[in-house]
């Protein structure tokens, strides 16, 4: 793919930068981090402040179809995730905006589109996925959470759960059996449905840090309307596909790497340890050096992911090469950080803490993109199955 940028990029780059600063500058001081946004009520309003702003400007319907809303190209939706990450801005819904909008588009008949797209462009509903369950992540297939269809509606049973956002989220995206007789991978159904529907109970899973990120979901004879419906009607794993492609893009992330490094590289210029600055230890600058070369490679790998869902070229095992990489990289930099800090690097709430305990709670949350988006041994299987066309264990 060609790298360089023509003028009208550039400009339009500039203008994501300069409003994404403005947006990083008005960050509650409990924001540290893209999860916090569903750790407490004060950052979740500044979330959805930002995605008003993003609306205004059009910015969450970047590359859709002009029929659809649509703005600007895949470059520009590209340069957007890079000034979102850099500056850790909040805004954009990661579940409506990066995965559900391009799978609608996909996937999606035209009266779902016409219902769901606008929402989602003017920041009016926010998103959660119901996926997992527990006793089928990795092998998602094997669910149990079943979706009965009784007249024009569905009836939904089961527990989902490691559901982020759920407790925030005004809609849901799931996949759930529509044919408990049915053969695997055949008898799945994709639906959306109300948060607030009743029949749902949603309890949190705390984090080891006392963090509220993911819950689980409880459906006891939830009606969803038959119409809710993306794709065909046991045709859910095809839209699982298609949607888990988008999921694991990952940009925006590498972007908030990238400032992680400089910023712990300007911790190494202005911290001293036995007299003279971290920066001058050659093992520090190693070790820096190291993340930078990994951190130029992940940046890479997820333009070259932008460039082939521009083509329309992109297939599941490069999205899962990239995510494997990304996540990987993102442990190793969590527990190198960590590291150089020293003690100071595991505090947090505290004048002692460096860098707002900015490096405390990622070594807290790294582990999680090595799991979540499917498991990074499901990952490395899609690799071998469908990119070098290895056979599968018996």
């Amino acid at each position: 793919m060609d790298f360089a940028l023509t003028d009208e990029q550039i400009a339009h780059r500039k203008e994501f930068f300069r409003v994404c600063s403005e947006l990083e500058n008005q960050k509650p001081a409990s924001f540290v981090g893209f999860e916090s946004i569903f750790e407490d009520d004060e950052c979740w309003q500044f979330h959805r402040y930002c995605a008003k702003e993003y609306a205004k400007k059009g910015w969450l319907s970047l590359a859709w179809p002009a029929e659809y809303g649509g703005t600007g190209t895949m470059m520009d939706r590209v340069m957007f995730g890079e000034a979102r990450g850099y500056h850790s801005a909040p805004g954009l819904d990661p579940f409506g905006v990066q995965m559900l909008a391009p799978t609608l588009l996909a996937a999606a008949n035209e009266e779902v589109k016409k219902r769901f797209l606008p929402p989602i462009a003017n920041a009016e509903i926010f998103w959660c996925e119901l996926w997992s369950e527990p006793n089928a992540g990795s092998d998602l297939a094997a669910l149990t959470c079943t979706a009965i269809k009784k007249g024009n509606e569905y009836i939904l049973n089961g527990q989902k759960t490691w559901n982020s956002g759920a407790h925030k989220a005004d809609w849901a995206f799931g996949v759930f059996k529509s044919d408990p007789n049915g053969r695997k991978h055949h008898n799945l159904t994709f639906l959306l449905f109300d948060m607030k529907t009743p029949g749902i109970t949603i309890r949190p899973i705390p984090y080891m840090n006392g963090a509220t990120i993911y819950n689980e979901v409880y459906l006891d004879d939830v009606h969803v309307p038959a119409e809710n419906i993306v794709g065909q009607e046991n045709g859910g794993w095809a839209v699982v596909n298609t949607l888990a492609g988008f999921e694991r893009s990952a940009l925006d992330e590498i972007m908030a790497m990238l400032r992680g490094l400089e910023t712990l590289v300007e911790f190494c210029n202005q911290t001293k340890r036995n007299g003279q600055p971290l920066s001058r230890d050659p093992l520090v600058r190693n070790r820096l050096a190291q993340l930078a070369c990994e951190l130029e490679a992940a940046r890479t790998l997820a333009y070259r992911i932008a460039d082939l869902q521009n083509r329309g070229e992109m297939a599941l095992m490069d999205a899962s090469a990239l995510k494997v990489f990304a996540s990987e990289f993102g442990e190793r930099f969590a527990f190198t950080a960590t590291d150089i800090l020293g003690p100071y690097g595991q505090v947090k709430h505290s004048k002692w803490a460096p860098l707002n305990g900015l490096w405390e709670n990622m070594y807290h949350e790294c582990f999680v993109f090595t799991i979540s988006m499917g498991t990074n041994e499901i990952q490395r299987n899609i690799i071998a199955w469908y990119g070098l066309g290895l056979p599968r264990m018996k």
